[in-house]
């Protein structure tokens, strides 16, 4: 009798137990849809309101203009013919093309000044000693807390001293000393295998063989992430060209969109939201091309330096 009992006893413990672990399973599995239905709701709100400017841009450039809103809300496009129509008064009766034109010119110069100058400041910080090199790179990061409104006058000023008013170096020139783009990139370049570096050394290449052949190539992402970065900025920058070039023959896309937003331009809002949507076409198409490389480049230049 007493086997039985044991046995019986045994029993009603091991359905206790397989009770509560299939309760504590229910409910780890509660809590985890719980979690991921509250990611995904947080995940579209931020999607929605971070999609939705651009979505009624788009509307009111492709629908009939004097519809009041009580009857066309402007949720989906409602006339192609009107917004194509918009955009052929942009391009022929305003001076859009030729800011496209300063705006494109302006912007890869700007790329490529910027890429040259970091990575070459880069590679050196990272990679090698020399006297001064933390007290000079501590000055650099100093820089990034800057304001730029800070240094615009005596930027503008010495613009104004070497003659580059309504130039395109006098646009360029000034913003190729990137305080952000050099700590990108030396927080990326201390992640190298200083092997290749020594075995390339081995080989007879000299300190610009180096740089070229073999610190580059393995910079890639992080040098396609910051010409992005710089693409974005640049393309998006007012104040500076506003300043420097008040000529309307060196206008940037930036400045041409900000006569149509004036108070007193007396622009309908249609022929307004076309230029602005315009100006934000080729930052939308080269974030969607070139995101994946933006988030590799950020990740591994934060993780490895």
């Amino acid at each position: 009798m007493s086997d039985v009992a044991n046995m019986e006893v045994s029993v009603a413990r091991s359905k206790a137990t397989g009770t509560r672990r299939a309760s504590e399973a229910r409910r780890r599995i509660s809590d985890a849809t719980v979690w991921t239905v509250l990611k995904w709701t947080i995940a579209i709100c931020v999607a929605i309101v971070a999609i939705f400017p651009l979505w009624w841009m788009f509307n009111v450039v492709f629908s009939e203009p004097g519809v009041p809103v009580s009857i066309n809300p402007r949720l989906y496009p409602t006339s192609i013919s009107a917004g194509l129509r918009n955009i052929a008064i942009i391009f022929t009766e305003t001076g859009y093309l030729r800011a496209y034109y300063i705006s494109v010119v302006y912007t890869l110069l700007t790329i490529g000044g910027i890429l040259l100058v970091s990575s070459m400041a880069a590679f050196e910080f990272a990679l090698f000693d020399f006297p001064g090199k933390k007290i000079m790179f501590a000055i650099v990061m100093l820089s990034l807390m800057v304001p730029k409104a800070v240094t615009l006058v005596p930027t503008y000023l010495l613009t104004v001293q070497l003659g580059w008013l309504n130039t395109m170096q006098g646009l360029v020139v000034p913003g190729l000393a990137s305080a952000f783009g050099l700590f990108m990139l030396v927080q990326f370049m201390k992640s190298l295998p200083t092997e290749m570096i020594e075995a390339a050394r081995l080989d007879g290449a000299n300190h610009f063989q180096i740089y070229l052949h073999v610190v580059l190539p393995l910079s890639r992402n992080a040098l396609v992430t910051l010409a992005i970065l710089t693409f974005m900025h640049t393309w998006g920058n007012f104040s500076w060209p506003l300043i420097v070039a008040p000529n309307p023959t060196m206008y940037t896309v930036g400045q041409v969109v900000g006569l149509f937003n004036a108070p007193y331009s007396h622009t309908t809002v249609d022929i307004a939201m076309t230029a602005n949507l315009l100006a934000a076409v080729p930052p939308l198409i080269f974030f969607l091309i070139f995101q994946r490389q933006i988030v590799e480049g950020i990740a591994s230049s934060g993780s490895k330096g």
